[in-house]
């Protein structure tokens, strides 16, 4: 997967993926004004979650369950101190329908066991390498 942050001068980043998507990150918002994008840090959340309940949804179905809505409620708490890494999530998986609690189960348990690559991805740190480049003012134009 490839993907790539182009700043905007204004304070925010625009997250650009391989397929052309994007979606606007800012940390910090100008003064007296709402923030206007995710925050990086809880894009993590929004990635466990929606990871999770694409996979625990496509088991449900595969069982034939009758979903008639899904939801995740996602909490992060962080550590007071920089850096304000996640020292606790909780997930609350909710399914609308007809849906038995053992299937339920059981598509959770493949989720978190096998199927989810960010959970899978916190639980096992990659390694991480990390590059450096300065493109000087007159080779830009």
């Amino acid at each position: 997967m490839k993907a790539r942050l182009v700043w905007t001068r204004e304070g925010k980043f625009i997250a650009e993926d391989e397929f052309g998507h994007s979606l606007v990150l800012e940390a910090i918002p100008p003064e007296d004004k709402p923030l206007g994008g995710f925050k990086p840090v809880s894009l993590l959340l929004y990635s466990l979650a929606g990871c999770m309940a694409y996979d625990i949804v496509s088991i449900l179905k595969k069982k034939r369950a009758h979903l008639t809505g899904f939801t995740v409620e996602i909490d992060g708490e962080q550590h007071a101190e920089h850096p304000k890494r996640y020292t606790k999530i909780t997930c609350v998986f909710r399914a609308e329908g007809d849906v038995k609690q053992a299937d339920m189960e059981r598509s959770f348990e493949l989720s978190r066991d096998k199927y989810c690559s960010v959970l899978a991805t916190l639980n096992h740190t990659p390694e991480l390498d990390f590059k450096l480049e300065i493109t000087p003012q007159d080779e830009k134009n």
